[in-house]
């Protein structure tokens, strides 16, 4: 009984082990079906859009969903083997990478990292993860990258069917990312076809919103997703392409944009000298030649393309992504080759076939100018037999011309009533019709109409022996009349605002009284508004020393001028507020950033102290000052200089210090005086240099004169200039009343302006008794019959000559014999005295000049 009591418990017990194997196999079998069931509707949803950072992302929260795993990242592999970005959850990008470098080969399955020598780098980056499970993908037969499935519990572990439902998952996978990069291809491909044609038509309409250089830099660096864009054309574009040496940064976009603009390249040993040479675009991850700002930064994926168009390069884009950014594909490559190719085109277009219109617009002054210089320039253009521009007045601009239109003739002069009835009616009918649409009336003559600035202009050719006028003449018409309309409307404007723009120069440019001691000279480029973004300022600040600050807005036109105001007023208030160089550029930064057209600019302030000579002085790119002293050598301030205004906030704005010596003389300037297309802003500054130590023995306006004619080029000055002259010490003035109480005080004052001088001591006390013998002969003699009035003497120092005169308001007493040895010497004694000596009497009063050279 016993036996068989304990053979049926042990019965019992097996069934209670069977059962709950039973219910252990259902558990499993069940949970892996709801695996299953998640694995189909996972695959599903990864491959329902066709965007790729999306598809990415739903495979790892897809796998984590699967596993149950806490985090997840999918490493995507460049061109060069290695995972350059990853997707992720759940980890930050430091982890992210560290899981990158664990080799996944075939698939691995990790129970416990920190047994697994692989993964040591991962271990002591985050030694809380446990387990790790990664499986390659592969799409199209190329090592797509890695998905890596992680957890930090002790308790979990990565099982078998994890690892085959991940590695069906990633078979999905492979298909849905190559379906979504087939999309981001075409999708790629569309946007570069439409920066194409957005160039294309912003050239052709002639209005577009930034520069054509500018637009397609911006473009390529929007489309490449791209870190920095850069154009670079010849520095010689005159020349032919096979002898351009040197390529410059014509146009910048993205980071460090304000500080590679206009750096040269040489064509021979540079990597985008090459690509201008050959003419074939490449992808490379390094320049051959080091541009600051651009190849500097580091290697980064870069492509290169030349523009070129009728068989010349026009120049050279180079556009570089972030150092962990993905390397530019071959298939991208062409996409990029293909929008270089159109925007070579469109600027081939606007740079040969309306370059001559636009410079004859740009030489006129009058709308009537403008037109005959057009209309001069359309027969030159399609060797008309005669073109007419015939302008219909609007009632509102002309009432007494309304229905007497005026013509220009050029080939055959006439005017509008000898015309035949029926041109007559053809020209009123494209008056009438729509703008900027040529017509063709019969072979051989075409007109077109467009916008006047008084009411509609239509232009009308007659080609000889009635040469059909084609779809190419009709397109180049178009673009032709649409650039000669939007001449005349400018110079329409200029004409109405010629006045305003006057007298905004004269309110804003800078004050039209300097303080003794400064000359300045200003000229504007931009003709005939005489108006730009240059600026100077020169005020004295309540603590006795004297502002100085000269500036270069971006821009020389009536815009120019208006922010130049701007960004004067506010560096003045500043300087008042805090009188330090360095503090006001620092203000100065903030203030650029958020005002519209500030960017950029470039200003050198400084503070002097006009009785010591010391300046204190702080420069954001601008050209460095001069300093020549009396001997003739030359001192370039180019300490305290930094980066251009409203460029990064915070910069720190350095100063410098530098003492003025006797009859020296302190140039400051803007970079329209010595900058010179193809060279070197240096070169022009040792030129200025040059022309100022030849005549720096001048007065200070002579010096003025001197140097703005000489530095001039043939054609005149092609941006705005400003030249500021300071000259140490400042021309002592003295006026005071004519009383014999005056002669110590007027004493002192020019004893301390000659040691200022540094005019030797036996020197001075000659000057100081000629200069008293003049004063008291002004106050005995030419107000001895009044005691009203004011004597002033002044007193100039050049470089070794001094330059007295002493003026009085009355009249002095003829000289007579001399019966007192004690009196009557004065006018001999000067003579004895001083070199030169000139006595000017008139009803008005009496001035005396003394001059001598300072030994």
């Amino acid at each position: 009984m016993t036996d068989n009591r304990g053979g049926s418990a042990l019965t019992w017990l097996g069934r209670q082990e069977l059962v709950k194997q039973m219910h252990e196999q259902l558990d499993e079998l069940v949970a892996a079906r709801d695996q299953m069931e998640k694995l189909v509707r996972v695959i599903v949803e990864i491959g329902s859009d066709l965007d790729l950072t999306v598809t990415l992302q739903r495979v790892v929260d897809a796998a984590m969903e699967l596993t149950g795993a806490r985090f997840g990242a999918l490493g995507i592999r460049g061109s060069d083997g290695n995972l350059f970005s990853f997707v992720r959850t759940g980890i930050d990008d430091a982890t992210a990478r560290r899981l990158g470098d664990v080799p996944v080969g075939e698939g691995i399955r990790v129970d416990d990292l920190s047994t697994y020598p692989a993964a040591s780098g991962l271990h002591e980056h985050d030694s809380s993860l446990r387990s790790l499970l990664g499986i390659p993908i592969t799409v199209r037969g190329a090592d797509f990258g890695s998905l890596y499935l992680a957890d930090d519990r002790s308790d979990r572990a990565f099982s078998e069917s994890d690892q085959v439902v991940v590695w069906a998952l990633a078979t999905a996978a492979a298909a849905a990312v190559d379906n979504a990069r087939l999309f981001e291809r075409e999708r790629e491909a569309a946007k570069w076809t439409n920066a194409s044609r957005e160039i294309t038509t912003a050239l052709l309409s002639g209005d577009p919103k930034t520069g054509p250089l500018q637009l397609i830099v911006n473009r390529a660096l929007e489309l490449a997703d791209a870190e920095q864009a850069i154009l670079l054309v010849p520095g010689e574009p005159d020349l032919p392409a096979s002898e351009v040496s040197t390529l410059v940064v014509a146009a910048t976009a993205g980071r460090y944009a304000s500080e590679v603009i206009g750096r040269q390249v040489p064509m021979d040993g540079s990597t985008t000298g090459g690509v201008a040479r050959r003419g074939l675009p490449m992808i490379t991850d390094s320049f051959a030649y080091p541009i600051e700002g651009f190849t500097d930064v580091g290697e980064r994926p870069a492509i290169v393309m030349p523009l070129i168009a009728r068989d010349a390069v026009l120049g050279v884009i180079a556009v570089a992504r972030h150092p962990r950014q993905a390397r530019f594909s071959h298939d991208y490559l062409e996409l990029v080759s293909d929008f270089a190719r159109h925007a070579a085109i469109a600027l081939a277009l606007a740079a040969g076939r309306e370059h001559a219109l636009n410079q004859e617009l740009a030489q006129a002054d009058t709308v009537d100018e403008a037109v005959r210089a057009a209309v001069e320039e359309l027969r030159r253009q399609w060797r008309a037999v005669r073109v007419l521009a015939v302008t219909f007045p609007s009632a509102s601009s002309s009432p007494e011309m309304a229905y007497m239109p005026t013509v220009v003739s050029v080939g055959d002069a006439v005017q509008w009533n000898d015309l035949p009835s029926q041109l007559q009616q053809t020209l009123g009918s494209l008056c009438d019709g729509d703008l900027l649409t040529p017509t063709i009336a019969t072979s051989g003559t075409a007109g077109i109409a467009l916008q006047h600035p008084e009411g509609v202009l239509v232009v009308w050719i007659e080609l000889p022996e009635n040469r059909p006028f084609t779809l190419e003449d009709q397109t180049l018409l178009t673009v032709l009349a649409g650039r000669l309309g939007q001449g005349l409307q400018r110079v329409y404007q200029v004409d109405q605002q010629r006045e305003a723009a006057l007298a905004l120069q004269h309110a804003i440019l800078g004050p039209s009284h300097l303080p003794s001691g400064f000359a300045v000279r200003y000229q504007a480029a931009s003709r005939p508004l005489q108006v730009g973004g240059d600026w100077y300022d020169v005020f004295d600040l309540d603590d006795g020393r004297i502002a100085m600050v000269v500036g270069d807005c971006v821009g020389h036109d009536l815009a120019a001028a208006t922010v130049m105001g701007q960004v004067r007023s506010a560096c003045r208030a500043l300087l008042f507020d805090e009188p330090s160089p360095g503090a006001a550029l620092s203000s100065m930064d903030r203030f650029a950033a958020r005002l519209p057209g500030a960017q950029c600019t470039t200003a050198v302030c400084a503070v002097l102290n006009p009785e010591t000579g010391e300046v204190v002085y702080s420069s954001a790119g601008h050209p460095p000052p001069i300093l020549v002293k009396s001997d003739g050598s030359t001192q370039i301030l180019d300490d305290g200089h930094t980066i251009p205004l409203g460029v990064r906030r915070n910069w720190p704005r350095p100063e410098a210090r530098v003492t003025i010596p006797a009859r020296a003389t302190l140039v400051l300037y803007t970079d329209g005086l010595v900058e010179r297309r193809r060279h070197p802003l240096t070169e022009g500054i040792t030129r200025a240099a040059a022309v100022i130590k030849d005549e720096h023995g001048s007065s200070l306006d002579e010096l003025a004169n001197e140097i703005m004619s000489r530095l001039a080029p043939s054609g005149g000055y092609q941006d705005d200039v400003v030249l500021l002259l300071y000259r140490h010490p400042a021309p002592l003035e003295l006026n005071f009343p004519p009383h014999a109480s005056q002669l110590a005080h007027t004493r002192s004052a020019l004893r301390n302006w000659l040691k200022q001088a540094e005019v030797r001591a036996e020197q001075s006390m000659n000057v100081l008794i000629a200069a008293g013998e003049a004063v008291s002969n002004a106050i005995e003699h030419g107000h001895r019959n009044k005691s009203e009035g004011l004597i002033r003497l002044d007193a100039t120092a050049c470089v070794d000559e001094l330059h007295l005169t002493i003026t009085d308001s009355g009249s002095w007493k003829p000289q007579q014999v001399i019966v007192n040895n004690q009196r009557g010497r004065g006018i001999s004694l000067m003579r004895s005295l001083m070199q030169d000596v000139i006595i000017d009497a008139n009803t008005g009063g009496t001035t005396v000049h003394l001059s001598a050279r300072i030994t």
